[in-house]
């Protein structure tokens, strides 16, 4: 049995269920997104140059992966969150607008990145599931890529 967008009613209601938590999924990687570009826009010191120009890889990786998100609930049969509104109240992650320092930025990039890959990870699980291997493949990719970031955005922050 296919079990993608071109599948029959039943598979397609059965796959339209995983669209709600890529729905969420989406909703926090745009909160993400948005974190990454305030800190992009507000990081000052002698860390500047590196985190700037590390801000915008992460905030131009999250815009991506919003696209991809997005894309795969529209094959599912689903709508995504189309407005901030809806995105920010779907949201797990929150939002930042305090003054931070730059090491306490990345901290706090660190814990988005390790919340979103276990949610990925979970949503994955749930693709696996219904044997949806093209959610399940996105999914793992994006985990694994945030396993990277997280290693290396901790070696930032080692003495």
């Amino acid at each position: 049995m296919r079990l993608d967008a071109r599948a029959g009613s039943a598979d397609t209601g059965r796959m339209s269920e995983i669209s709600k938590p890529l729905n969420q999924l989406l909703a926090d990687h745009q909160v993400f997104y948005q974190k990454c570009r305030t800190y992009h826009w507000t990081v000052k010191g002698p860390l500047f140059f590196a985190l700037h120009q590390k801000f915008e890889e992460l905030y131009t990786e999250a815009a991506l992966r919003v696209d991809e998100l997005a894309e795969r609930i529209v094959a599912l049969g689903a709508r995504p969150y189309g407005s901030l509104q809806d995105q920010a109240k779907h949201a797990r992650l929150t939002e930042d607008s305090a003054e931070r320092g730059a090491k306490e930025m990345v901290t706090n990039l660190i814990a988005d990145l390790e919340k979103l890959t276990l949610w990925l990870r979970e949503t994955a699980g749930d693709a696996e599931a219904k044997n949806d291997k093209a959610t399940l493949n996105m999914l793992e990719g994006f985990a694994d890529a945030n396993n990277k970031t997280m290693w290396m955005l901790g070696a930032f922050l080692a003495d």
